[in-house]
């Protein structure tokens, strides 16, 4: 019975594995379709949503599988109560990386300025991403701790991007349409940052069974 518990598990996690790999190559070829001007890639990410959402429920229907036939409790139930709570951050990734891909085809055609802060803040939640991700498959403290002095930086450049957009408007008041999306690419990559810090979390939940400070299960 165990034996046939323990297989259940794995597939959980592979299930999750999948879903992490295909956020980070959705990331990846998000922010690079946003750095080169890239439609066809920017559309690619824009129609391959619905993938997460398939993975999304694939993840959740084995999870309540487990949950009402096995009745896990301990370190078992945390690994379930983490899938479940992980794979919510994980989707919402893929969906703002869908809304940023959608800014990406309304500018074809047309130039579009990118700054070096949003260029490296873009770059900086592609790292946070995949570290959160490596932290989960890998199981490791070490690189879910390095996720929030990453969000801090990532904080810090929004605040920044915030500012010099609005210099910009009020130097160039034919720049607001560009200013506007580079803002909403801003809050999108701010709200990707905060899923990744998210996932870091649930990582050390699934490991000590502590999320922000509290004994849970």
């Amino acid at each position: 019975m165990r034996n046939r518990f323990d297989q259940e598990l794995k597939k959980l996690h592979d299930d999750l594995v999948s879903m992490g790999t295909f956020i980070e190559k959705t990331m990846d070829k998000t922010m690079s379709a946003f750095r080169t001007n890239d439609y066809a890639l920017a559309r690619e990410v824009y129609d391959n949503d619905d993938i997460a959402d398939e993975l999304e429920i694939k993840v959740e229907r084995r999870s309540l599988r487990i949950l009402l036939s096995q009745q896990p409790v301990a370190r078992d139930l945390r690994t379930i109560s983490t899938a479940l709570k992980m794979i919510t951050d994980m989707e919402r990734i893929c969906d703002q990386a869908k809304s940023i891909s959608e800014i990406v085809l309304r500018f074809e055609g047309k130039e579009f300025k990118k700054t070096a802060d949003i260029l490296q803040m873009s770059e900086k939640c592609v790292i946070m991403v995949n570290k959160s991700i490596d932290a989960f498959i890998n199981d490791s403290l070490e690189l879910a701790s390095d996720i929030e002095k990453l969000d801090d930086e990532i904080d810090a450049l929004f605040k920044r991007i915030h500012d010099s957009m609005a210099t910009m408007i009020t130097h160039d008041p034919n720049s607001v349409e560009q200013a506007i999306d580079v803002l909403m690419i801003a809050k999108y990559l701010e709200r990707i940052g905060d899923h990744a810090v998210n996932i870091s979390e649930w990582v050390v939940f699934n490991i000590t069974g502590e999320h922000k400070h509290r004994l849970l299960i």
